[in-house]
């Protein structure tokens, strides 16, 4: 096929806009979720001598973000990539061109950008497990409707397969990648610590570390247990399963004017609320507030599979209701979205300038509320920006390097492929 395909808008820039604003939004969050790790929240108790600061809303602030945005927000980043999918699936071959080596060596450099973020930058990577999924994902490209839901369906319960073979064959496979992680930080001769009879990194010798040397070697190690984590949680099938429900919403959209159907769209916000925020409420209180057993564990697994999707796509619904009417305030997420790979890691290098110990060195210093007013505050900063970037520029700088790794030298400088609204 031809490197110099280019891939025309949709229907209307309304739709577009729609699918930016929930891709900045979804970064927005991704951040939010993610900086407990980066700050070192998560690994320093309040009582530890290194906290500075302690609120009293700490505790409310961390059960209503656990509840309302834990895993809903990567999961409307997996929906979008699906949607991304069939965008470009359908730029392609409206062009004749050859959809699955396009998008072979698209998700090539994707995973070349991810593994490079996952055992050098930060452990919590999510870009090269959507990469490897990617190239699955070509298999299903033209799945019939009903197969894509029902596949979706069983992939997005199968987590609960998961935790069950783990459970009662006693084999852990995960802990082959955190055994993993173990050996590279003993080989460096990094720091690990003793936990249930087993060494494992210790991560708050990795936050607070200040040698930048060290700090690379460690990733190594890091990036191991990210893998564990992924394969533990079984977040695999969830994430495919959500790229499934993707591809059948990017046909509907293409094709069914499902963002227009706002009768459909009032149904997914309303039964999306009502089954998903009551599942959440519940995975939150035994997250918070019971002490973990056999049952506990199980009963979470079971609450994230069941709550997690149904309020992921209710708050997709409400947003594009919101949209459809006008986006008005939300159009400052728009620029955020237009440029996501770029701005996702860069949310990874300035958080570690801040927190680590190779940088600022606030690791563990704040409490739950300072840290989520900090994340709002460096996305307002990073939407600021992306707005004035695009005063200048077409594409992020990540998003730019992309195109011009997967199209080559033959790329047209004035090419309009939407790629930067794809991830």
């Amino acid at each position: 096929m031809s490197n110099r395909t280019s891939v025309a808008p949709v229907q209307s820039i309304d739709r577009i806009d729609f699918l930016d604003i929930l891709r900045g939004l979804s970064i927005m969050f991704i951040f939010t979720a993610n900086i407990p790790f980066f700050s070192g929240l998560w690994f320093f108790e309040p009582t530890h001598p290194i906290r500075d600061i302690n609120w009293a809303s700490d505790e409310i602030v961390n059960f209503i973000m656990y509840v309302l945005v834990d895993g809903k927000f990567y999961t409307i980043f997996s929906l979008l990539f699906g949607i991304g999918f069939v965008i470009q699936y359908n730029n392609i071959t409206a062009k004749n061109g050859s959809f699955a080596p396009f998008f072979r060596k698209r998700m090539f450099w994707l995973l070349v950008f991810g593994l490079i973020h996952l055992f050098l930058i930060w452990a919590g990577d999510i870009l090269t497990l959507y990469a490897v999924l990617g190239f699955v994902l070509i298999w299903f490209m033209k799945a019939s409707d009903k197969t894509l839901l029902i596949t979706a369906a069983l992939l997005i319960l199968f987590p609960l397969v998961n935790w069950a073979f783990m459970h009662f064959t006693g084999i852990f496979y995960p802990g082959l990648a955190f055994e993993q992680s173990t050996t590279v930080y003993q080989y460096f001769g990094m720091p690990v610590v003793e936990m249930d009879g087993f060494s494992m990194p210790d991560i708050q010798a990795y936050l607070l570390n200040d040698n930048i040397i060290d700090f690379f070697k460690m990733n190594l190690g890091e990036g191991f247990i990210r893998i564990g984590m992924i394969l533990e949680e079984g977040r695999v099938f969830k994430v495919f399963g959500i790229f499934l429900i993707g591809i059948w919403a990017g046909r509907k959209i293409l094709n069914g004017n499902l963002l227009d159907n706002t009768a459909f769209l009032k149904k997914v916000f309303i039964i999306g609320l009502l089954i998903g925020l009551p599942i959440n409420i519940a995975r939150g209180y035994l997250e918070f507030y019971v002490e973990r057993t056999t049952t506990t564990q199980f009963l979470h697994v079971l609450n994230y599979a069941l709550g997690t999707v149904p309020l992921a796509l209710s708050y997709a619904a409400g947003i594009a209701l919101i949209c459809h009417k006008g986006a008005g305030v939300l159009n400052v997420f728009k620029p955020v979205g237009k440029m996501a790979l770029s701005c996702y890691l860069f949310h990874s290098v300035i958080s570690i300038i801040i927190f680590y110990g190779i940088g600022f060195n606030l690791t563990g210093k704040y409490g739950y509320t300072i840290i989520m007013i900090m994340a709002f505050s460096i996305f307002a900063v990073q939407a600021y920006f992306s707005k004035i970037w695009f005063q200048y520029f077409k594409h992020g700088p990540m998003e730019w390097l992309w195109r011009k790794l997967v199209y080559g030298p033959n790329l047209k400088k004035d090419s309009k492929v939407i790629l930067s609204k794809e991830i």
